[in-house]
């Protein structure tokens, strides 16, 4: 099927949903910007650099809708230079959000790798999945999830277009870029659909990252087990962010469902991995992902899984390096410090539940989370509330919480959207399953170990297979 065809597709798809589910008077807009507002015109069409992605689709939609079929040539837009100015436009505007800024993070970089990223999809999805992906941010940050449903509409089209010229590609080069595509779009409306169908997201996408994966040798030391990836050069090649969003996605949701991750992974942390973007998008410092994944291995007995003494020994010992990064103002430095702290306590408490089977009660868990919440409470961006995503922290503190203040501040936390944007994980599902276990097992503070957990979000979160 010809770019030409798959755009026209989806963009009906994208029209229609938009009449559907989209308020009357919140359509494409007609203003003409001014002369002090930077824009690009593609296909007949100005595109306002300040103007919002979801908006910018809208126009896209509206524009085939108005226009006759043989005007609108959506292959046009796939390869406007305009429009991907437009769009590393829109990248800078998240970057600038990001509340950790180390000072050998240039936008440039960034930009290039972003533009690599367009220029090198021969399917030409790579645009409109950027324009999408960089909508669902927006609704994130002004916390209104109400387009929600628009955008995981718009992608599931995506992918079942992908995944139908995966089977039928036959050139390398075209399948590895549709590859890609598609198992980003995946993760991308992973973000936006219910906790409980994410496992099944995952699951589907998983040959296509491990086919990835194999197929980049940059990613391979020499001597690696080709039986399990290695995980702490996936998190620092800037190269492969298809693979990284995997990663960290099923890291995390194999932790708070409760279920073995998808990927075998080698967590063996080679001399110089260097510093990834991803860490500092996500607040996930790359050494205590890999200590995750190795507690959930550990949890489910992996063979490659170390014990469960030789991660806490780490966990305890575990220091911050002085100077180890320069950041672009003095504060956040001391507020880095502090996320690492944060999770150096939240696996601790996590390691002692899932895999050592401590009840809730025990002085080192109780000890420990209450650390846990005071670093938490230091962590906020100078003169706003910050957005380092901690749905583990607060999950974990919610399990073991035996007062009805803390439960209290877990829920807030957990359910207002503006708490969670661009979070990895939609930590509103989660709040029914604490008020489970809370109202249950863990009735009037009564301690509780991982097993209650595991029951509650069995009966609340049931996952589809």
């Amino acid at each position: 099927m010809g770019i030409l065809q798959i755009g026209r597709g989806w963009l009906r798809v994208g029209v229609l949903q938009m009449k559907r589910l989209v308020n009357a008077g919140t359509g494409a807009s007609s203003n003409h910007p001014s002369s002090s507002q930077a824009s690009v015109r593609t296909t007949g069409i100005i595109f306002q650099i300040a103007e919002g992605p979801t908006l910018t689709f809208r126009k896209l939609a509206c524009l085939y809708l108005q226009s006759p079929r043989h005007t609108f040539d959506p292959k046009i837009l796939l390869t406007s230079p305009s429009f991907d100015e437009y769009l590393l436009a829109q990248h800078d505007r998240l970057v600038d959000r990001w509340d950790f800024k180390p000072t050998h993070i240039h936008k440039h970089i960034f930009r290039a790798n972003l533009l690599d990223i367009l220029q090198r999809s021969i399917s030409g999805f790579s645009r409109w999945i950027a324009l999408i992906n960089y909508g669902i941010c927006e609704a994130f940050i002004l916390g209104d999830p109400s387009q929600n449903r628009l955008h995981s509409l718009w992608m599931e089209c995506i992918g079942n277009t992908l995944k139908r010229e995966l089977s039928a590609g036959s050139h390398s080069l075209e399948v590895q870029s549709c590859r890609r595509d598609w198992i980003y779009v995946s993760l991308m409306r992973s973000l936006v659909i219910h906790s409980s169908d994410v496992y099944r997201v995952l699951k589907s996408v998983t040959p296509a990252f491990l086919e990835l994966a194999f197929s980049n040798p940059a990613l391979w030391p020499s001597g690696s087990n080709l039986a399990y990836i290695p995980l702490a050069n996936v998190l620092t090649i800037e190269s492969s962010h298809e693979l990284v969003y995997f990663t960290l996605i099923d890291c995390t949701y194999s932790m708070a469902f409760g279920v073995p991750q998808l990927v075998e992974y080698d967590t063996t942390v080679y001399p110089s991995p260097g510093s990834s973007s991803h860490q500092w998008a996500h607040g996930c410092p790359a050494e205590f992902q890999v200590a995750l994944t190795e507690i959930n291995a550990c949890r489910d007995s992996s063979p490659s899984a170390r014990g469960w003494n030789e991660i806490e020994r780490w966990l305890i010992g575990w220091q911050s390096r002085f100077g180890e990064y320069m950041f672009t103002e003095s504060w956040m430095t001391i507020g880095w410090y502090a996320v690492q702290e944060s999770w150096r306590l939240a696996l601790l408490v996590y390691l002692y539940l899932a895999v050592c089977d401590i009840p809730s009660d025990d002085p080192r868990i109780q000890v420990h989370v209450k650390q846990l919440l005071q670093v938490l409470g230091t962590i906020k961006k100078r003169g706003t509330e910050g957005n380092v995503p901690f749905f583990i922290h607060y999950l974990i503190v919610g399990i073991c919480a035996r007062s009805e203040a803390h439960r209290q501040a877990v829920r807030q936390k957990l359910s207002v959207p503006k708490e969670t944007r661009i979070w990895l994980t939609r930590a509103s599902d989660f709040v029914p399953v604490l008020d489970h276990l809370w109202h249950g097992a863990g009735a009037h503070g009564h301690p509780v170990r991982w097993s209650d957990y595991m029951r509650s979000r069995e009966a609340v979160l049931p996952i589809t297979v």
